[in-house]
């Protein structure tokens, strides 16, 4: 398997408030190696992550059929795993390439438990891109860090779930937006961020940078940051790669 776990790849852009395909993001060399992974005419599948929103699912079809076309990439079909089929997921060895799709963690972790994908996905041997919430589902412990209103504050809320095992490591997407953020009246770097380093630390990912995973060794390209007991350190610069630690 070839994993790739980023923030965001691109694909689209906003402009004048609506929102186009777009190529996938050249940031960090990551459509460079994106397109080489996928080399040759595949198919793609896409793992919803909102099965019941299966309007969000055709969307998510129509945009990446247009970004691969803008990449210079051949994927001849792009099939949606929701709840209209959930059981292409004991198909995924007929597609070169699975999209894991950002959305919410929570939602999407129950809908990969129900479908059995943890251990459907372990013998798949292409090439898999997680986005957002598809990337930190690929961990053996997911942090799934609140996001929704009222989930900060919840005490029932699970901040800590089973995932598909493929990498030890734990990411919080979109890092460029926590800075000053706030939820349920918390602040979401001080209040939530550092607090939960102390009981597993992750990396603060912003879009464009990007991880890869291949054979035991797992590579993070550009800019990151590494939360662990309490503190928020710089790992990595932009268009510079590091080697992360992601063994049992």
């Amino acid at each position: 398997m070839k994993l790739f776990m980023t923030s965001s790849p691109g694909g689209s852009i906003c402009a004048d408030g609506r929102w186009t395909a777009a190529p996938f993001d050249r940031a960090n060399g990551f459509l460079r190696e994106f397109r080489k992974a996928c080399r040759g005419e595949t198919d793609c599948l896409i793992l919803s992550s909102d099965p019941e929103n299966t309007k969000m699912g055709d969307e998510m079809r129509s945009f990446f059929q247009e970004a691969f076309g803008k990449s210079g990439m051949s994927i001849e079909r792009v099939d949606v795993c929701d709840k209209r089929d959930p059981g292409a997921a004991k198909r995924l060895c007929c597609y070169g390439l699975l999209i894991l799709a950002g959305g919410h963690v929570p939602t999407q972790n129950a809908f990969f438990d129900k479908i059995g994908l943890k251990e459907k996905i372990h013998r798949y041997a292409g090439v898999v891109l997680g986005i957002s919430a598809g990337t930190m589902n690929c961990a053996d412990v997911v942090y799934a860090q609140p996001e929704e209103p009222g989930e900060a504050v919840d005490p029932c809320y699970v901040r800590y779930q089973k995932g598909l095992g493929l990498t030890r490591v734990n990411v919080l997407p979109h890092f460029q937006n926590v800075e000053g953020a706030k939820l349920d009246g918390l602040r979401v770097m001080e209040d939530i961020c550092l607090p939960d380093s102390r009981v597993q630390p992750f990396y603060g990912l912003p879009d464009g940078s990007w991880l890869y995973r291949e054979q035991g060794r797992t590579i993070l390209y550009g800019e990151a940051w590494l939360l662990k007991e309490g503190t928020c350190t710089k790992f990595c610069e932009k268009e510079s790669f590091r080697e992360v630690e992601d063994q049992p």
